[in-house]
């Protein structure tokens, strides 16, 4: 079962993350098909900005000083240096009519979208011997919308040929790219695409859930499955005591060879009454485990050092194990027979069963308080144990639990019955350090 559990987890996990993938694939290439569309749209609209009237009375100011510049230049009144300085007095007049013209047309779909226009080189031609002269070779920007220095992006290339009069010296010829920017490039493209980012992301999160409710599920139906197993199992083991206790007793009984006197014969009457009330009530607490989770107290007694000394006695009858009992004379317990017999005899069973040989008793009456303590020298339990220690049902992993009898109810019943009486119960255990038991009960 935990290695289904383990290939499905695996299995789980393998699908959500490809899904995932799969999922951003689509969305990237959304993305992508997006941009190529926007692209295409902003680039024909470049082409229906540029063969406005308006964008080439813009051109034609800066084209009409460069040419008087180029008159001037090759009169030998100005120098390359003149022309630079010439085109940046221009920048914030063409600058400011560009912001206004694309502002008033409302281009570009609503994308925040800036447009620059950019010299790349002015050449001069001698038109007698044809000799050239590069005025300017670089990147001199003409005019700008883009006021936050955006990246740009190249929208188009142009060169334009001045062939020259008749009678003139020279001809020139000017290069120009076009640029643009969006400052909202990605943005827009994601708002376009939030019901699909949207849709993918809840049915990633459906797919999650519903493995980890199948999962969780699973787990729960192994648990289950495991408690009835064990349950079916180790039902017996809860009878061995009291049975093995009244076969002895029944066999002391049949021995005809033996004479028993008076006082062996009512101690033997009285392991066989007691073991036949004890199976009795657990018998009936076990049905009732899953039915009532609270303790009944009925019959309040007051019990002293005999009866726990009966109790314990009655257990070794079963159990080779040395039980040392430190209860001194004079202590009284108001409490129910059969709820102090479950204490003693789960605490002393659990340590015997788990590998103690040794188990050592002890009970004390002080600051209003009667405190019993069971201490062994078992294995120990580890820390991350304790919070479950006393769930029903509840068993240690350690090793193969069905070599160790047992339906997990014991220290179940044990903190039940202490509850009953307002009382607390703790655990002090640690690996290879043994286990003890400490219960404190109000003697009011």
């Amino acid at each position: 079962m935990k290695r289904k559990i383990f290939l499905l987890t695996v299995g789980c996990i393998f699908t959500v993350v490809a899904l995932a993938c799969i999922q951003s694939y689509f969305i990237y290439n959304t993305y992508q098909l997006r941009s190529k569309e926007a692209d295409i749209a902003i680039s024909a609209q470049f082409l229906d900005i540029e063969m406005k009237d308006q964008l080439d009375t813009l051109n034609a100011v800066w084209m009409n000083k460069t040419r008087l510049f180029l008159d001037d230049y090759w009169n030998k009144e100005a120098d390359k240096n003149g022309y630079v300085t010439m085109i940046n007095g221009l920048q914030d007049s063409l600058s400011g009519a560009a912001v206004s013209y694309f502002s008033g047309e409302g281009f570009f779909d609503g994308y925040d979208l800036s447009y620059s226009n950019y010299i790349t080189s002015i050449t001069v031609f001698d038109v007698s011997t044809g000799a050239s002269d590069t005025i300017y070779r670089g990147k001199l920007k003409v005019y700008s919308t883009n006021t936050e220095n955006l990246p740009e992006m190249q929208a188009s290339k142009s060169v334009w040929n001045d062939g020259g009069a008749e009678g003139e010296a020279f001809r020139y010829e000017i290069a120009s790219t076009r640029y643009y920017s969006i400052a909202d490039w990605q943005e827009k493209i994601i708002i376009k695409m939030s019901g699909l980012l949207i849709f993918s992301v809840l049915l990633l999160l459906l797919v999650v859930l519903l493995f980890y409710l199948s999962i969780k599920n699973l787990i729960a139906q192994r648990k289950i499955a495991d408690v009835k197993t064990d349950f079916i199992n180790n039902i017996t083991h809860e009878f061995q005591t009291p049975l093995a206790a009244l076969d002895i007793a029944v066999k002391t009984l049949q021995k005809k060879d033996v004479q028993l006197s008076q006082e062996h014969f009512s101690n033997t009457l009285n392991i066989i009454g007691r073991q036949n009330l004890r199976m009795q009530k657990l018998f009936s607490r076990v049905t009732e485990a899953s039915l009532d989770p609270d303790v009944s107290i009925s019959s309040i007694e007051n019990l002293g050092c005999n009866d726990i000394m009966d109790i314990v006695h009655d257990f070794k009858l079963t159990h080779d194990a040395t039980i040392e009992c430190d209860t001194p004379d004079g202590i009284l317990l108001k409490m129910d027979r059969f709820h102090l017999n479950t204490i003693l005899i789960n605490l002393l069973d659990n340590a015997v069963k788990y590998g103690a040989s040794a188990v050592a008793l002890s009970i004390r009456q002080q600051d209003g308080k009667t405190i019993l303590k069971v201490k062994d020298n078992g294995p120990g339990i580890a820390e991350k144990e304790h919070p479950m220690l006393f769930e029903k049902f509840y068993r240690v992993e350690k090793g193969n639990i069905h070599t160790t009898k047992g339906l997990g109810l014991g220290l179940y019943y044990v903190r039940s019955v202490v509850k009953a009486y307002n009382g607390d119960i703790a655990l002090k255990s640690a690996p290879c350090q043994g286990t003890e038991f400490i219960i404190e009960i109000p003697l009011v």
